[in-house]
């Protein structure tokens, strides 16, 4: 599996509603803030307890494609000594220690990006890159020795092969680029060999420049600066799709193939620069905005146009503070979640939900599951899990949803009931009805409207009814008298099994066969075979009487030889065309000769034949009928001199021949190369006069061509003739 299917590893076929689209399984295993687990079921998340964790922002808890976790981490920290935060953890699956970065390695602890994580490039699917990012705040409390400027961008590599499969840090706080602070993110390139990871660095010339850098199977590359002329700072997005990027408010093209930051799509100055979130379709940016009447909402950017929508309030209740500073995840369901703590009488902290996140009518569900005693009275963490977002990539989805049309078996003389494949709270179908099902009992193509959901959304399922029937196998070997024809079952393959019955005459008891090809004796007449489908729909029977198969051996042989008109004395060759499947066991021409081709010297009172023999034993007779034509000797006369004085002697210019040309021209210049005759007509000759005045007595030229019956060329003449009055 190359690198992209490992990082995607879903299916997206057309435009499938978000139920039926397979969701990303590195994702369902969520660990975040102060030992919080929670595990994505059937598309929902619930509590997973235990969990190690301890973290604040910017932390990464990445699973298998079959959705076993792996690791997890808080991104790194610093010495417990300097500031009293966690020096940085990576904890297997058993929520172990794998390593200690003590404070001196990785991250920072209250990065907003302080590490993502994905598979590694290359053939060895156990190795995994884990890149980290420093704070701004890397000083507080003093400088860990050594890193005057922070650690920057880094990385690590787990082997997930070693440990007994808990896996084991093989390479540890590798430095990429310093100084680095805050932003992190990456996306596969282009052509799924590798990824590009890309951080940010302000120079202290004050140039705002993105730093990119390669991940391939040989390794991370060369960071390359790549200068903007925006302010460069905080939070880093990709769209799942890698042709857009975010900072700062800004939106810039992208190019996954090259690894380029390109033009300045849009300025969005008045979002949050850190949850924010694409949709899996890359069509939209989810964000926040603050707004003087109605207090920070949730809004919604289209990236075609860059329109907005005011999705929801956040403070819906005004005596309830809501801290909602963290970043907006998509899940593994398609929904985007984000944390938030709600400060009233009743403090409650717990991740929300904005589902149908591309329909018209987003609808966010708050508190979708309470944390408030997992977290207990500590200030609430406000970053789930980062992930490359390209796992949840999704094709554009339509406003309206057409699902791909359903085929649904119905058995002869029975019914059965349609339901929608999508959820919805109204339903129209084709026939007028209302109800959240339909029965039918006739074949046809039933559709039905479904809206209520995330999307509005067309259904059609086609109704057939079963059938079942054999066919003789063409393209096999029919055989002699006494061997066996090759049936085969015919008819829809959704049956469960079936069961042939083969009778015969004389014989008191069927055969009965279960596989989809049978052999039936060719030498006995009155065959009675019948075939029974079983499907779930019910059971389907046919039957029918084979007669014995009489043999097309006649029919499918020819002499083969010249055709059409032949002349007396041709030389021709003749052979056997054989166009059936039965090998020929001997041929016999007239003449006594067995060769397979045969030379002749046509004569029209000989008779031409050919007996052939089959390997089964059939014969047969077969002649050649030649038809002989008396034009095969063609003479012909172009006069050098003609007299036209109407005394019946040379009088016309023409082509004399005692054959009957065809594909006729001839053409008559003057000396001056005007045209004078032209004719397509072999019997039409020049009399001497144009527009029925006499010509002057002259020297005149012709173009001839024709082609006579039987030739295989066109003869071309040319020259020139006199006239004489």
């Amino acid at each position: 599996m190359n690198l992209f299917c490992r990082v995607l590893a879903l299916v997206t076929i057309g435009c499938l509603p978000a139920a039926l689209l397979a969701q990303p399984a590195q994702a369902n295993n969520w660990h975040f803030g102060s030992q919080i687990s929670v595990r994505f079921v059937d598309g929902q998340p619930v509590l997973n307890p235990p969990s190690a964790i301890v973290g604040f922002e910017g932390v990464v808890s990445l699973s298998d494609t079959l959705g076993n976790l792996l690791f997890y981490t808080n991104g790194g920290g610093r010495p417990p000594g300097m500031s009293g935060q966690n020096g940085g953890t990576i904890w297997n699956r058993n929520h172990e220690v794998m390593y200690d970065m003590r404070g001196e390695e990785g991250g920072g602890f209250s990065a907003r990006q302080s590490a993502i994580a994905m598979p590694a490039p290359g053939n060895n699917p156990d190795l995994y890159y884990l890149f980290t990012m420093e704070e701004t705040e890397f000083n507080i409390g003093g400088s860990v020795p050594g890193q005057p400027l922070g650690r920057g961008l880094s990385y690590f590599t787990i082997d997930m092969s070693l440990n007994g499969g808990l896996g084991e840090v093989v390479l540890a706080d590798q430095r990429i680029f310093t100084p680095s602070y805050e932003g992190l993110d990456a996306t596969p390139m282009a052509d799924g060999e590798g990824y590009w990871i890309i951080c940010q660095n302000i120079t202290p010339q004050g140039d705002f420049n993105f730093v990119v850098t390669p991940l391939t199977a040989n390794g991370v590359g060369t960071p390359t600066p790549v200068s903007v002329p925006n302010p460069v700072e905080g939070k880093i997005k990709f769209s799942p799709d890698g042709s857009l990027l975010f900072n700062n408010g800004f939106i810039y093209e992208f190019d996954p193939s090259t690894g380029e930051v390109g033009n300045t799509l849009a300025n969005l100055p008045d979002i949050s620069d850190v949850a924010v979130t694409f949709t899996p379709d890359s069509r939209y940016l989810y964000t926040t905005e603050g707004s003087f009447v109605l207090g920070e909402l949730i809004v919604r950017y289209d990236m075609q146009d860059f329109t907005k929508i005011d999705v929801a309030r956040l403070e819906e209740d005004p005596a309830v503070t809501v801290l909602q500073a963290g970043p907006f995840q998509i899940g593994p369901n398609g929904n985007i979640y984000f944390l938030e703590q709600n400060l009233g009488l009743e403090q409650r902290y717990g991740l929300s939900e904005i589902e149908c996140v591309s329909s018209p009518v987003p609808v966010v569900n708050r508190l979708v599951l309470d944390l408030t005693e997992e977290n207990g009275d500590e200030f609430a963490s406000f970053s789930p899990p980062q992930f490359v977002d390209a796992i949840f990539k999704r094709p554009v989805v339509q406003d309206t949803l057409f699902l791909d049309t359903l085929m649904v078996d119905l058995c002869p003389n029975s019914s059965l009931t349609l339901r929608p494949r999508e959820a919805g709270t109204e339903f129209l179908w084709t026939d007028g009805s209302t109800a959240d099902s339909l029965a039918v009992s006739v074949p046809g193509t039933y559709c039905v409207t479904v809206t209520g959901g995330c999307q509005p959304t067309v259904d059609c399922q086609r109704v057939e009814e079963l059938t079942i029937g054999f066919r003789i196998l063409d393209e096999v070997d029919r055989g002699c008298d006494g061997d066996f024809l090759l049936l085969r079952f015919a008819g829809p393959n959704r049956y469960d099994s079936i069961r042939w019955t083969i009778s015969l005459p004389g014989t008191p008891d069927p055969f009965i066969f279960t596989t989809d090809t049978i052999e039936a004796p060719l030498a006995s007449p009155n065959i009675n075979v019948s075939i029974t489908g079983f499907a779930s729909c019910g059971t389907v029977r046919s039957a029918s009487v084979l007669d014995f198969i009489a043999p097309r051996f006649a029919a499918e042989l020819a002499i083969d030889g010249p055709t059409g008109e032949v002349c007396a004395g041709d030389d021709v060759q003749l052979s056997v065309l054989n166009q059936g499947r039965d090998e020929l066991a001997l041929i016999q021409w007239f003449d006594g000769s067995t060769e397979e081709t045969l030379d002749v010297n046509l004569l029209p009172d000989e008779e031409y034949f050919v007996d052939v023999i089959g390997e089964c034993g059939d014969s047969i007779r077969l002649f050649a009928d030649f038809t002989f034509t008396e034009e095969c000797d063609c003479e012909d006369e172009i006069p050098e001199i003609f007299s036209p004085n109407r005394d019946g002697t040379n009088d016309l210019f023409r082509l004399y021949t005692n054959c009957s040309p065809t594909d006729y021209t001839l053409i008559i210049y003057n000396r001056w190369g005007q045209v004078v005759f032209e004719s397509t007509n072999p019997d039409q000759a020049w009399d001497g006069s144009v527009n029925g005045i006499p010509q002057n007595s002259d020297v005149y030229l012709y173009r001839m061509a024709f082609r006579y019956p039987n030739a295989d060329a066109t003869e071309i003449r040319e020259g020139q003739f006199s006239l004489i009055r």
